[in-house]
């Protein structure tokens, strides 16, 4: 009997100390809660991280069944102790409200278990305007060349590139091919080349568009334009206008930037080349060259196909007459076409001098942007005229637009002051109002055009 009891009194220790006494002596369960998170509230930037520290490190494989951001952002999701942290892929959308949801059941190594959601919210920022700067022809070859070798690749925009990197995309007309290759065409009184390191000029100044659509692209034939082509996309420099068939010249080129898409077509008019030489600068199917003026079907389709794809559609036309600040009638019809397809700019250059700017159905036409990087023309102190454009787009339209004067100099333009800003600044003022263009002076000497509002 005895031996019965303590059989007994052992069997219910031994259930006792199995099934019950370890919820007295084994440590509770704390619920997984969140202590703080990042980003919240509004004007958030779009290249945030998204983080939420918990009270306890969280399992990586339950957290993703549980972690989601409405609207979706594709991303990577890591675990670095008690902190998650969600790392996008891209910058985020502009003006959009976030909710980050992580949802019950995500647990801890410890067996620790979120028993409630988590939803936290917050509003990016409003998407800033863009700043477009535009320049005339570049020259990299005679003069600047023989600078580039007495000083370095800094020199040609030294005196200016503090000014232009204040734009998101900085324009030029390149007025040259580089490459090593090719011979420059007999019966060409003109041809230029410039050497390979010097796009090392246009990276220091932080150019990331230009037009090659001009009257020295097949200055050194085929295999010139494309080193030029391959050389230009080595450093991240969008082009247009050009290219080894037709189909690439005229594709035009779309730059992402601050959010925005920003395209570029390019075409030159074809007068300006020896007779003998026309067939070679216009692109085919079968053959490298330029975009040429004269098929207008051609350019209304390809801004119209453009205009589907980017926000912001930019034409570039190498046109008009040397050394005159009177727009040709055959330059306002072009422009009036591209802007009636859809162009929300147009940038001209050829003529070496500046014309003026129209505003055409709330839209600006620049006639000619003149020369820029160029070396001084002989008798022609005109061709040192020149001004850098300076736009800004916003809300679907173009909503401020100034001309800074700048002068040439050799090979190095600059910004100039005193009585030779002033007397630059009425120059380029008298070429408004000709085409009824209004404006105002700033006490800076800058001009700003008057835009119409919606």
């Amino acid at each position: 009997m005895k031996k019965r009891k303590r059989l007994f009194i052992f069997i219910v220790s031994l259930v006792l100390t199995i099934l019950v006494l370890p919820k007295f002596f084994s440590p509770t369960k704390q619920p997984l809660e969140l202590l703080t998170f990042s980003p919240q509230g509004e004007k958030v930037d779009v290249d945030t991280v998204i983080t939420l520290e918990l009270t306890a490190p969280p399992d990586i494989a339950t957290l993703e069944q549980h972690f989601t951001i409405n609207p979706a952002v594709p991303g990577q999701l890591t675990v670095d102790d008690s902190t998650i942290l969600f790392t996008p892929e891209a910058p985020l959308q502009y003006s959009t409200h976030y909710a980050v949801t992580v949802t019950e059941g995500v647990q801890t190594k410890q067996g620790s278990v979120l028993d409630e959601p988590l939803t936290l919210a917050f509003t990016t920022t409003d998407q800033p305007p863009l700043t477009i700067m535009a320049m005339g022809d570049i020259m990299l070859d005679q003069l600047t060349r023989q600078k580039l070798k007495e000083y370095d690749p800094t020199y040609p925009f030294l005196r200016v590139k503090e000014l232009l990197k204040q734009g998101d995309v900085i324009f030029g007309n390149l007025e040259t091919p580089i490459s090593a290759r090719g011979t420059p065409l007999a019966g060409k009184k003109y041809t230029f080349s410039a050497a390979p390191f010097s796009v090392q000029c246009l990276e220091d100044a932080g150019i990331n568009m230009v037009s090659l659509a001009n009257n020295h692209i097949m200055d050194y034939g085929e295999e010139a334009l494309s080193d030029t082509l391959n050389i230009l996309a080595e450093h991240n420099i969008t082009s247009a206008g050009a290219g080894m068939n037709s189909t690439q010249a005229h594709s035009g080129t779309i730059l992402e930037i601050q959010g925005y898409r920003v395209a570029l077509l390019a075409y030159t008019d074809d007068f300006a080349v020896p007779a003998q030489h026309r067939a070679l600068w216009q692109a085919s199917e079968q053959k490298p060259g330029a975009a040429i003026v004269h098929d207008t079907n051609r350019i209304k389709a390809d801004i119209q196909r453009l205009r589907t794809k980017a926000d912001l559609v930019m034409v570039s036309f190498h046109w008009g007459y040397e050394y005159t600040t009177n727009v040709a009638a055959e330059q306002q019809k072009l422009g009036h076409l591209a802007i009636d397809a859809g162009a929300d700019l147009i940038l001209g250059h050829h003529p070496h001098v500046p014309q003026g700017v129209e505003i055409y159905k709330g839209k600006p036409i620049v006639y000619s942007l003149s020369n820029f990087v160029f070396y001084p023309f002989a008798n022609r102190p005109e061709t040192q005229d020149t001004f850098i454009l300076q736009a800004k787009y916003e809300n679907g339209r173009i909503t401020a637009l100034s001309l800074i004067p700048i002068l040439g100099g050799n090979s190095q333009p600059y910004l100039p002051q005193g009585q030779e800003l002033d007397a630059l600044t009425s120059r380029l003022a008298q070429l408004l109002p000709r085409l009824g263009t209004s404006f105002e002076v700033t006490t800076d000497s800058i001009i700003q055009i008057k835009l119409p509002v919606d």
